[in-house]
């Protein structure tokens, strides 16, 4: 059985753009006991990995973290909102775990970690007259660059002494600002964010065209559950991943997320 926010929202004036920011999207309990753990799952917008589409959780870790949660016997509420709220709530919250989470060394206590789920890379783009040259981190330094707030990336970024880093609560907010003028306040040359997730940001966005300039890591994503997370659950979705990734399940929805990107 599915519930979505519209349907337990049905015959209400509620604004569409309400739903996505406060709501449940998505309960998954087909094949479930009345008596499975339920936990809440936390996500954000971020194509092709986790996202909504026709007020729906889609994407390639929701369909991963959705199956080990069957296997695991664990109930799925998943609650897409801003990643800043997500990752505070994901480590504060009981029973919740948060998803697709860059497992980095400063990190590596705040949660209790599932996984790997898939495979990121990290990357600049400009706008597509960009011409500067970027072969190393070091060339980033220079340049202002849009990151979203709580962001492993700009973490990443900063540690690498590229700190001039303007940040915003929506990453579809930076594909416009790389075409200001250069005296706004909001201006930014380039913008960090997933190589896979750009074309789709800039294009909702409606966003001029821009273009690939650098790729500066690749970072695996994993499911990271609050410290508050009952241990033997979260070691049921471990089990449950493992299965996924032994019985090739993983391997076929990465595989088919590639194809869909690339083509």
């Amino acid at each position: 059985m599915l519930v979505t926010v519209r349907a337990a929202f049905k015959g209400l004036p509620i604004r569409p753009q309400c739903i996505r920011a406060c709501a449940v999207l998505l309960t998954v309990l087909a094949g479930l006991s009345p008596h499975a753990h339920a936990l809440t799952f936390l996500t954000e917008e971020n194509p092709p990995y986790n996202f909504t589409q026709a007020g729906q959780p889609v994407g390639l870790s929701t369909e991963i973290v959705t199956e080990a949660t069957k296997r695991a016997g664990v109930s799925m509420q998943v609650v897409s909102i801003e990643w800043d709220e997500a990752y505070r709530r994901g480590q504060a919250d009981k029973d919740s775990c948060l998803f697709s989470v860059a497992r980095l060394e400063n990190r590596e206590n705040l949660f209790q970690w599932v996984g790997e789920i898939a495979l990121n890379k990290w990357a600049v783009f400009g706008r597509g007259d960009f011409n500067k040259p970027v072969k190393a981190l070091a060339d980033l330094r220079p340049f202002k660059i849009g990151g979203v707030v709580t962001d492993a990336k700009v973490d990443y970024l900063k540690a690498n002494a590229v700190t001039n880093i303007k940040e915003v609560v929506r990453d579809e907010s930076n594909p416009p600002r790389l075409f200001l003028k250069p005296g706004d306040a909001n201006y930014i040359d380039l913008w960090a964010t997933g190589y896979y997730a750009a074309g789709t940001i800039a294009a909702a966005a409606k966003a001029g065209p821009i273009k690939l300039v650098y790729v500066f890591r690749e970072q695996s994503l994993w499911l990271a559950c609050s410290p508050r997370t009952a241990k033997d659950v979260v070691k049921k979705l471990s089990d449950a991943m493992a299965s996924m990734k032994k019985d090739g399940t993983q391997k076929r929805l990465i595989d088919a997320m590639e194809k869909r990107v690339t083509r």
